[in-house]
């Protein structure tokens, strides 16, 4: 019986620790499954998150490419408006001052002869205007478009057989206000109104002379102006020129006048030619009749003209006049050279000219001599 009694005994408590090993392994394996679970599912959030950032970086750096490209295309835009505006601007300005130029020439229609004369009067006018500007021609301070131009000049002459002799000459054009460059004021001792001032001596007395000057009309190739003085005298001028090649210029000036009771026409023929930006050849003519019986008075003179800088140019030239009343004879004929340069300032300039001179009076004998001429020139142009 006791022994019957430790038997069960002995199995009861086996089933017992059977049962609970097994409910420990049971709670073990729960336990494992758990933190599995636990683990897989941190992993998975975990993979989650990092492809959530993944995607929202490869957004981001999407929107970031969207956003610089559209501020690159906005860059562009602005630039090309910068551009544009800056290109139409410059443009403006461009046209505007070659409009303005005294060189630009306006085509009068669309048809290609008047467009080629149109080019060619531009192309010709660049390197003409700029030795007639250094040298101060009457080309330029007789154009409508003109500014105010104040010169005053010295001129310290040798003569080989007269001696020193000095001249001081003033010429000025000054624009009037509200007349738009038409109306012009001119004071004048220079005698550059007489068309054979280009061949007289610097010796040569010369009438001071105040005028007033309209420029009626002035477009591409034709110019009229009327002048009136205080001598008195009233004058008309009219000028065409014509463009023969792209360096090849004609011009024709015809003036009528009445100084008191003396009537009188000259017609002056100028041609240019201009071998390239540095070297200018013109030839200009002129003949002149008046009713006082003194017949007519023929000159002609050539110049050919080198641009040595911007400040410095040198003018060659040879002329002859003579005159058919009271018989046929040469007054004067000379050759030489005339060195200009502008000094230190821009308004100061001054001009060797060394030139040898054949003169004659009615009734005198012929002088022949070398003459040797130091200009001192101050010169304000608005032009």
């Amino acid at each position: 019986m006791t022994c019957k009694w430790k038997t069960m005994l002995w199995l009861t408590i086996n089933s017992i620790i059977i049962s609970t090993s097994s409910a420990n392994a049971a709670h073990v394996s729960n336990n494992k499954s758990s933190i599995n679970d636990t683990n897989i599912e941190a992993s998975i959030e975990s993979q989650n998150s990092v492809k959530s950032e993944i995607e929202s970086g490869t957004e981001t750096k999407a929107d970031a490419q969207e956003t610089t490209k559209s501020n690159e295309s906005d860059l562009q835009s602005v630039d090309k408006d910068v551009d544009d505006t800056t290109s139409d601007g410059i443009t403006d300005d461009i046209s505007d001052e070659i409009e303005n130029s005294p060189c630009y020439s306006r085509s009068q229609t669309d048809m290609p002869l008047d467009k080629t004369f149109a080019y060619l009067n531009t192309k010709f006018c660049q390197p003409a205007i700029w030795f007639d500007s250094f040298f101060v021609d009457e080309r330029i301070t007789d154009d409508a478009r003109a500014g105010t131009i104040i010169r005053w000049y010295n001129d310290f002459s040798y003569f080989e057989k007269e001696g020193f002799k000095y001249r001081s000459n003033v010429k000025a054009h000054l624009n009037l206000p509200g007349m738009g460059k038409k109306l012009k004021l001119i004071f004048d001792s220079t005698g550059e109104d007489d068309p054979f001032a280009f061949i007289k001596s610097p010796d040569d007395d010369n009438e001071r002379d105040i005028s007033l000057r309209y420029d009626w009309y002035a477009k591409d190739r034709t110019s009229f102006n009327i002048k009136a003085s205080f001598k008195p005298k009233i004058e008309a001028r009219y000028r065409y020129t014509y463009p023969i090649s792209q360096n090849t210029l004609w011009r024709f000036t015809q003036t009528l006048y009445q100084e008191k009771k003396v009537t009188g026409e000259t017609s002056e023929f100028d041609f240019e030619h201009a071998f390239n930006d540095e070297f200018l050849l013109r030839w200009n003519s002129a003949i002149q009749y008046e009713n006082r019986n003194n017949g007519w008075d023929l000159g002609t003179g050539l110049q050919l003209y080198q641009y040595i800088s911007d400040s410095q140019a040198i003018s060659y030239q040879a002329r002859i006049n003579g005159v058919t009343e009271p018989y046929h004879f040469i007054e004067t004929a000379s050759v030489g050279l005339t060195y200009r340069q502008n000094y230190l300032r821009e308004w100061l300039f001054f001009a060797l000219t060394p030139e040898y001179t054949w003169t004659k009076e009615e009734d005198a004998e012929r002088i022949n001599q070398v003459v040797f001429t130091f200009t001192l020139e101050f010169l304000f142009q608005n032009i």
